[in-house]
């Protein structure tokens, strides 16, 4: 058996990386994923201890994103790693509920004034969609749009979700 050498997904070569000063468009490339995935990881911050389980999550999703160069259908399984991770920081934030679902987790966090209402309702279509993609009936494919919207959403969740966490443990 021979080792090839990965090449990109060929649905890259239809996807704009960005346009140039005179408005020409250039080509996606491994490197802007990459540009673009580390953009999200300063919308976290928490201290590592509090928050380890979400945070590795995220760090999966970004890695996932990433290497959608190599296999398109990474960024769905991105965008589900990143929906569990705000599911996770729920769950930090209401120690005692492990058997609650996602739902009933952001309902709660709607009821306490955590999460604003228009944010909780676009968390609850997040847990439908972590539900779909747990769950598919085939493999689903995403946007780049579409994964970019999801990963960055999910990165300001988690911070939102556990600094008020941190908070609440710090004043308890």
């Amino acid at each position: 058996m021979t080792s090839a050498e990965p090449q990109p997904d060929p649905r890259w070569e239809i996807t704009v990386g960005g346009v140039d000063a005179e408005g020409q468009p250039h080509p996606m490339t491994f490197e802007k994923l990459a540009q673009i995935a580390s953009s999200w990881d300063s919308l976290v911050e928490v201290p590592p201890s509090e928050s380890d389980g979400p945070t590795r999550l995220l760090k999966m999703a970004r890695s996932l994103f990433v290497h959608s160069w190599f296999d398109y259908e990474f960024m769905a399984v991105a965008c589900l790693v990143a929906l569990q991770a705000v599911e996770a920081s729920l769950r930090i934030l209401y120690p005692g509920h492990e058997r609650w679902p996602f739902k009933k987790l952001v309902d709660q966090a709607e009821r306490e004034n955590v999460l604003p209402s228009t944010i909780a309702e676009l968390t609850r279509t997040g847990a439908k969609l972590r539900n779909l993609y747990s769950h598919p009936a085939s493999q689903d494919a995403v946007t780049l749009g579409m994964a970019n919207s999801v990963l960055e959403s999910t990165h300001r969740l988690v911070s939102l979700v556990l600094t008020v966490a941190s908070s609440r443990a710090q004043s308890a």
